[in-house]
Order: structure tokens, then sequence, then C-alpha cells
């Protein structure tokens, strides 16, 4: 029988960052250049987390699986280019 695989979509987006998963990883990066690229504006609280803890991208663009890191990336780009000035000085 096929393994069932769990649902890691309602973990808030920092946990699926660094979870030790590279599919959750990389499911989170997806959602989160989603999320940033639907925000009204730079002071949309989907930022936040990420403004203080500049850890995370770190480990999102040196992730150690390439699809997932591609991914990391992209929602790096996102999270610079929708999140206006306070986010790229960070």
């Amino acid at each position: 029988m096929a393994e069932q695989e769990e649902d890691f979509s309602s973990l808030p987006l920092p946990d699926r960052f660094t979870h030790k998963n590279w599919k959750v990883r990389k499911e989170g990066y997806e959602d989160a250049a989603k999320i940033f690229a639907e925000t009204p504006d730079e002071s949309h609280p989907a930022f936040k987390p990420f403004m203080l803890d500049s850890g995370l991208w770190r480990g999102a663009v040196l992730d150690s699986n390439v699809a997932a890191q591609q991914e990391g990336v992209n929602a790096l780009c996102a999270f610079l280019k929708f999140g206006g000035v306070q986010a790229a000085s960070r």
C-alpha cells in the first residue's frame, strides 16, 4: 500500500522553512512567494517573520536540496520585490 503523506500546509511558514523534510521546505518556499506576490503592500504581516529572522533566508538560499533551493531563491526574490525598501534593507 502507498504511504499517506502528511499535510504540512497548516504549519506556519517559518516552521516550514526550517523543516527537516526538503519537500515541506520546498512547498513552504513556493507558498511564501505566492503570498508575497498577493500582498497589498509591504506593511502586510506576512513579511514580519522574515524581516525579524534573516536566518530563514540563509537557510533557503543554501538549502541542501537543489529543487528546494531554487524555490527558496524564488521566494527571496519575491520578498525583495514586494517587501519594499524595509524588506530589502535588512
